[in-house]
């Protein structure tokens, strides 16, 4: 069997048999609670740091966090035009958890966007990037547990979300000037 169909069955074959894990799953994998922690901790970062060193480097985070998700959905969209992987609950036998997505499984959005954040917080203050990238993981497991991705799925997400953090940071030479102008337009209108 498919390594990649075994552990989807490994971890999809639990629903139904914990409650408590099932609803734990479903609180983590609905479209609000991961997402809107994710925002949150953004926002935190954005005010956070002791000295203005410290708050311009969180501020340029992000920064990076958005560019992040602007380019990384940008190319996951356009993967799709030439790819589309269906969900396992159209091929396989599956428990559901949680709503019929129709968008291709891979690679799934969210979890790009989750690991586009944990990433971006890497640059700026690594205790909030520690955390996000435990609630990633979460997310991740749930969105496997529940049915609607496949493990690579899941990985693939957040190669690509970490990844496009990864090269805009690379490229620092071109992105820190573009998120210091927009950390002073920022300061203007008295967001920072």
């Amino acid at each position: 069997m498919n390594p990649d169909l075994w552990l989807f069955h490994m971890l999809n074959d639990f629903v139904g048999t914990i409650p408590v894990l099932d609803w734990i799953m479903r609180a983590l994998v609905n479209d609000y609670a991961i997402p809107t922690a994710l925002s949150l901790a953004a926002v935190w970062l954005w005010f956070a740091g002791d000295s203005e060193e410290e708050r311009t480097r969180n501020r340029r985070a992000v920064i990076f966090i958005a560019l992040g998700i602007l380019f990384s959905q940008a190319l996951i969209k356009d993967m799709q035009q030439y790819y589309f992987r269906p969900r396992p609950f159209a091929t396989e036998t599956v428990k559901l958890l949680f709503y019929r997505p129709s968008v291709s499984s891979f690679p799934s959005i969210p979890i790009a966007v989750a690991f586009t954040f944990a990433a971006g917080a890497w640059y700026g203050d690594k205790r909030v990037a520690k955390f996000l990238i435990v609630l990633g993981v979460l997310y991740a497991l749930a969105r496997v547990y529940a049915g609607v991705h496949y493990p690579s799925d899941v990985m693939g997400g957040a190669v690509i979300g970490a990844g496009i953090v990864y090269i805009i940071v690379r490229l620092h030479f071109v992105f820190e000037p573009l998120a210091d102008l927009a950390i002073r337009l920022a300061r203007r209108l008295s967001f920072a």
